[in-house]
């Protein structure tokens, strides 16, 4: 049994086809066809069907693929041990990030890491939450700075790093933007952009206004927090955003600010590690700068000590 056949099913499960598959693994689907046929014929045992476009596993496919999984994931830890022992000269960072880290939070960390550590590729992987926690469990990323709080996640350690308020927003000259304390009820007769619904943003922002009695109406759902704030200055709606989004706009008069009575909300962001994996050398010292940079507290135990010297 050979790992590559072992990760083409993977990727067959998660791609939904053979020529996907194939095709994220830059290899042709034929390759990938006679590989998965030697995998099936090793085990003596039918692994999956196809009907039509769709892919049904069987019972004994679906406990290859947790098996399979498990490899994938040794031959990385592997992999990052013996990048270890190299020491920091080269390696490769795997991060996932909200879009607002990305823009606000940070670019300075990013900064200084490379500075400290120009030899380490910083892969970023830019998405809402919870697809970039799908990522950390299949082990493709290392760690994720997402949207807090989670709930139903095991597998998984989360650090505070950083808390911002949610600002109501409207189009400038908006019926609403005349009243200098708007009344939570009038949100709700006027359209809504907001995340998609997995966001757990959007399920923070529908939280605080269900404990007052309202509900929006959302007719638009999009992940990118730029897209909503300039679809909100070209008075397609209302919007609630993260003040890093949307201050300096406010300022200028490309949105306005909404000051609703008794709604104050806000959104924390967390640093999400898989729990009981590896953290490899690049990671902890990708953190220890995390750390000192944002002033925040995270265990030593992620953390490479002595490295930052410049």
């Amino acid at each position: 049994m050979e790992l590559r056949n072992l990760k083409y099913l993977v990727s067959l499960e998660e791609e939904g086809s053979i020529t996907a598959a194939a095709a994220a693994n830059f290899v042709t689907q034929p390759a990938v066809s006679i590989q998965l046929k030697k995998l099936q014929e090793g085990l003596g045992t039918k692994l999956f069907e196809t009907e039509g476009r769709k892919v049904r596993f069987t019972e004994a496919g679906k406990t290859v693929l947790q098996y399979a999984r498990r490899y994938i994931d040794l031959e990385n830890q592997l992999l990052k041990e013996m990048m270890d022992l190299q020491g920091l000269r080269k390696g490769r960072l795997s991060l996932g990030i909200i879009d607002a880290a990305s823009i606000y939070v940070l670019p300075g960390i990013f900064s200084r890491f490379h500075e400290l550590y120009p030899g380490i590729d910083v892969n970023l992987e830019v998405s809402s939450t919870m697809p970039l926690l799908r990522e950390l469990e299949k082990g493709n990323l290392d760690i994720v700075v997402g949207s807090m709080p989670l709930t139903g996640q095991p597998g998984v350690e989360v650090f505070p790093i950083y808390r911002e308020a949610l600002v109501p927003i409207a189009p400038p000259g908006h019926i609403l933007t005349r009243q200098s304390v708007v009344d939570p009820a009038e949100l709700a007769g006027h359209p809504f952009i907001s995340f998609h619904k997995e966001s757990v943003t959007r399920k923070i922002i529908e939280d605080a206004l269900e404990k007052i009695g309202i509900s929006l109406e959302i007719t638009m759902a999009i992940d990118s927090q730029e897209a909503i704030r300039n679809l909100v200055a070209s008075g397609f709606g209302l919007s609630i955003l993260p003040e890093w989004t949307v201050n300096e706009y406010i300022k200028k008069g490309t949105v306005s600010g909404l000051n609703v009575k008794g709604l104050r909300m806000e959104r924390r962001l967390g640093l999400i590690v898989p729990a009981g994996r590896y953290i490899s050398s690049t990671v902890r010292a990708f953190l220890d700068v995390l750390r000192k940079g944002l002033g925040i507290d995270l265990p030593d135990r992620l953390c490479r000590k002595g490295d930052d010297k410049k």
